[in-house]
């Protein structure tokens, strides 16, 4: 037995619905300002009609069920309800082109989908490729729609049936799907029992309680709103405050009206936040922390903690360790600026060299993580898999070293993985879109440094002899063949690329090239280490 209590994760709503029903369990403001409020148990009977529709449908315990929705409280319920009949639930980045939205569906296998409307055009574009799809349920909307079941309307109908199905804690719960190193995303597989226990473990680093509000922000189908802001939440009993979307100059006040307690920021809300005007208010908020994550600069950390009156808890976590696996105390030990800390309860570090032997402290090598939580693999790619693993460790293909406290710090990716406004963009994805183009030969896509959003998506492209390109056409047709967050936003046309004597494409000579010419052109902008 171990501390998640064989719970999974719709038994965890459950028990806090039998604990405190009519408690608030969530306050949700859309971009247009439109606050809603649930309670334990009004969600748990939402649940509970979808559950009862999905079963009625035909589906149960280990189908897989796509997610394509933005933040609001449908997502919650299509996943609670989703793992309530057993089935695998497998958000969608809302972001995703009509290609990469294929891809996901076909290869997750998915056989139903809850999409909301203003993403259906997108679908539409692909929807004779996913012949699998037996159910397909439109939400936010009230417009029937020809092959779609109405979201409302299901759960309008309540619940029909008892739901009784046996869910093992070591079942998968989710799909969530990562950019690595590869050219398509990968399928982690999560499952119920180490959700629960990262839920556990945020809890219990962050001091959460049951009085908590926690504001979520960051987009639902990632694994930090799911296990830095939901899940915990839920642990504890708490209330999750959610934003449909994030918007600098509204934040502050939202966060102050809904009296959050804790919240959690990428660099590129820090900057925009800090490039709003000061407020005499700034600082008058019940806020006691912040999750934070990746670089930033010494005076842009001062002044954010100083104006907002704010700790910044600093940690680092992946898709596969669900989120934050090692991170600053809180409300333990000492705490560092500009390190991510120690393991969370139930980890265990190593820093490796590249014979998966261990470093000496003060060395940098490849951070490799083991113990629980940790994902079961990737989805069909036994190879690569078994490719990140080595003897029980978990290679994250992150490079970090530990000082002489025993605390690990960071240091780059050692994967060809572009991080850009909290967003992992595999370069070999980009890159196999431009190849892709008739007229292009070749390609080689590199980040560069980007102020706000950390970094940007450069591409050198070399065209097939005698062929003729404009910058804008390259970049409209990378817009429709992948999300608008993975389209490069410089294009660099060259005669060759620089290739070692075996024909690898030498990304280092571009990215010292890409910051000789900042240099010279006298720009702050540099390449990301």
């Amino acid at each position: 037995m171990d501390a998640s209590g064989k719970l999974t994760v719709p038994e965890l709503l459950g028990l806090q619905v039998a604990r405190n029903p009519d408690k608030e369990f969530l306050v949700y403001e859309d971009s247009q300002g439109a606050v809603s409020r649930y309670t334990y148990r009004e969600i748990a009977d939402k649940v509970a009609a979808l559950a009862t529709h999905l079963a009625g449908a035909g589906f149960g315990v280990g189908d897989h069920v796509a997610v394509m929705l933005s933040n609001g409280p449908e997502f919650l319920v299509a996943w609670f309800a989703t793992n309530r009949i057993g089935a695998v639930t497998v958000p969608v980045n809302v972001h995703y082109s009509a290609d990469e939205l294929a891809y996901l569906l076909e290869n997750s296998d998915s056989k139903a989908l809850v999409l909301e409307e203003r993403f259906r055009e997108t679908f539409s574009r692909i929807g004779d490729r996913v012949p699998e799809l037996k159910l397909r349920i439109l939400a936010r909307t009230d417009k029937a729609v020809e092959g779609f079941a109405l979201f409302d309307e299901i759960l309008s109908a309540g619940r029909t049936a008892a739901i009784e199905v046996e869910i093992d804690p070591d079942m998968p719960s989710q799909i969530i799907y990562t950019s690595g190193t590869t050219s398509r995303p990968k399928g982690a597989v999560l499952d119920h029992r180490n959700s629960v226990l990262r839920g556990i473990s945020v809890a219990m680093l962050l001091g959460m309680r049951q009085t908590d509000r926690i504001c979520v922000v960051l987009p639902l189908f990632h694994v930090n709103a799911q296990f830095v802001g939901v899940i915990p939440t839920l642990t504890v009993g708490g209330t999750v405050v959610l934003l449909e979307s994030f918007s600098a100059t509204r934040y502050w006040s939202q966060v102050r009206s809904h009296k959050c307690d804790g919240i959690s920021i990428v660099p590129m809300m820090l900057r925009t936040m800090l490039a709003q005007p000061p407020s005499p208010d700034d600082a008058d908020h019940d806020v006691r922390f912040s999750f934070y994550a990746l670089p930033t600069s010494p005076e842009e950390w001062e002044s954010f903690e100083r104006r907002f009156n704010v700790t910044l808890v600093e940690g680092y976590g992946l898709t596969e360790t669900y989120g934050i696996c090692t991170a600053n105390p809180l409300v333990y030990g000492q705490t560092k600026r500009h390190c991510i800390g120690l393991p969370l309860p139930g980890h265990e570090v190593r820093v490796l060299d590249a014979e998966l032997n261990e470093v000496p402290r003060g060395e940098i090598g490849n951070i490799a993580i083991a113990g629980k939580p940790l994902f079961q693999g990737y989805y069909k790619n036994p190879e690569a898999s078994a490719e990140c693993r080595h003897d029980g460790w978990f290679l994250t293909g992150d490079n970090g070293y530990f000082d002489e406290d025993g605390y690990l710090n960071f240091f780059d990716r050692s994967k060809d993985v572009i991080k850009r406004a909290g967003e992992n963009i595999a370069a070999t994805e980009v890159e196999r879109v431009l190849n892709d183009h008739p007229k292009v030969m070749e390609s080689a896509v590199i980040g560069v440094f980007d102020r706000l959003r950390d970094e940007a998506v450069k591409a050198y492209v070399v065209l097939q002899k005698g062929a003729e390109l404009e910058e804008a056409e390259l970049i409209g047709w990378c817009a429709d063949h992948i999300a608008k967050f993975k389209v490069p936003s410089f294009i660099e046309f060259r005669d060759d690329l620089p290739k070692t004597s075996i024909g690898k494409i030498q990304k280092y000579l571009l990215k010292a090239e890409h910051k000789a010419q900042m240099e010279a052109q006298g720009s702050a902008t540099s390449i990301a280490d």
